[in-house]
């Protein structure tokens, strides 16, 4: 067997995993709110909950499609390849 070509819908898995982990990380921000104001970090919710995931999302996403591209380039001249026993 041999894999020359990743699909490039697998990266929208990565974009979701990443949407996840910076909502957990927000959720977290925003319960240190108080504790980042005596920093003189000003947290919003915008910023907390809606820009900074999304953001985060669409990096991890782009990063997963440049990773699978680059991947798919190189497959084509040097495919992986196994042998699997039945």
């Amino acid at each position: 067997m041999k894999l020359t070509k990743i699909n490039y819908a697998s990266a929208i898995f990565f974009g979701i995993i990443t949407l996840i982990m910076y909502l957990i990380l927000a959720v977290l921000q925003w319960s240190l709110r108080d504790v980042l104001a005596t920093q003189g970090v000003v947290v919003t919710w915008f910023q907390t909950f809606i820009a900074t995931p999304i953001i985060g999302a669409v990096v991890g996403y782009v990063f997963t499609l440049v990773l699978i591209a680059i991947y798919n380039l190189i497959a084509m001249k040097y495919p992986i390849g196994w042998e699997v026993k039945k």
